[in-house]
C-alpha cells in the first residue's frame, strides 16, 4: 500500500506545486514508485511544473465519467521512470480523485496529492515561504487539517534565501516550526529557476535530503546559509540587494 502524502497550503503562491515536482523526482530517483496527483484541474499546472504539458491523453475528468481506467490516466515522466504524474483537468467531483488513488494504490511506493483527496491521507506537508501573510496562513492550514483528523503534519519552509536570513529580514525555519508548533520536515532554498522549468545543484541536493527525510532513511534539514558565508558570500548578497 502507497503512502500518501497530502500537500497543501492555504495561501497561493507558497510553492506547493513545484515542491510536489522536485520531491517527487527525488523520491523516484531514490528507486521509490512515486506518483502525483495533480489537483488544479483548470489549468493543468503540476503538468506544467513537471515539463510534462498537454501530454495527456486521459485525465480524472475521463474516470470520472467512465471513459478509461485510473491506470489510463497515468503520464509516465520521460526523465524518470519511476515517477507519474495524473491530471485532475476538468475535474467536477473529489470522489472521482480518492476513488481513482485507491485504484492506483497498490502500483506505488508514495503518492504525493498536490491540494487534494486529503480524506484519503494520514499525513500531510504544510508548504510556507519564510513571510509573515504565508507563516500566519500555515498556521490556519495546521489548524484545519488537524480538526480534520489528519495527526502526523510537518512543515516545509519554501524559497529561504540565506542572504535575507543572514541579514535579519526574516525567520529561520527553526524559529517559524517553533512558531508554528509542526516539526520541520524540509527546507528548500530560494531559487529563482524553479520557475524556468530548472533546479540550481543546491535546490537538486534540498529535495533529496527531503526526500531522505520524509522516507526515514536519513534526518536532515538543508543549510541555505553555506552559499552566502565569507568572502563570496558576502558579495552574493549584495548582488541580491541590487536585483
Amino acid at each position: 500500500m502507497a503512502r500518501k502524502i497530502f500537500v497543501t497550503s492555504f495561501k497561493g503562491g507558497t510553492g506547493v506545486t513545484t515542491f510536489c515536482a522536485g520531491l517527487g523526482m527525488a523520491l523516484a530517483s531514490f528507486g521509490e514508485r512515486t506518483l502525483i496527483v495533480d489537483g488544479d484541474n483548470r489549468s493543468g499546472g503540476g503538468l506544467v511544473a513537471a515539463g510534462l504539458g498537454n501530454m495527456q491523453v486521459y485525465t480524472l475528468a475521463d474516470y470520472e465519467k467512465g471513459g478509461c481506467r485510473a491506470k489510463q490516466t497515468l503520464i509516465a515522466h520521460p526523465d524518470e521512470s519511476n515517477l507519474c504524474y495524473c491530471s485532475s483537468l476538468g475535474l467536477i467531483s473529489n470522489a472521482a480523485a480518492i476513488k481513482a488513488v485507491n485504484d492506483l494504490d497498490g502500483l506505488f511506493d508514495y503518492i504525493l496529492l498536490d491540494k487534494t483527496a486529503s480524506e484519503i491521507c494520514n499525513e500531510a506537508l504544510i508548504v510556507t515561504d519564510p513571510y509573515l501573510p504565508s507563516i500566519k496562513s500555515a498556521d490556519c492550514c495546521r489548524s484545519y487539517l488537524s480538526d480534520g483528523g489528519i495527526k502526523k503534519i510537518g512543515l516545509v519552509v519554501n524559497r529561504l534565501s540565506g542572504g535575507q536570513l543572514l541579514n535579519g529580514e526574516v525567520m529561520s525555519a527553526q524559529e517559524i516550526a517553533v512558531l508554528l508548533h509542526m516539526p520541520l520536515t524540509a527546507v528548500i532554498p530560494e531559487d529563482l529557476t524553479l520557475t524556468a522549468g530548472r533546479k540550481r545543484p543546491d535546490t537538486e541536493k534540498a529535495f533529496r535530503i527531503a526526500a531522505d527525510a520524509i522516507s526515514g532513511k536519513r534526518e536532515g534539514i538543508c543549510n541555505v546559509l553555506r552559499q552566502y558565508t565569507g568572502a563570496g558570500g558576502y558579495i552574493k548578497r549584495k548582488m541580491r540587494d541590487k536585483i
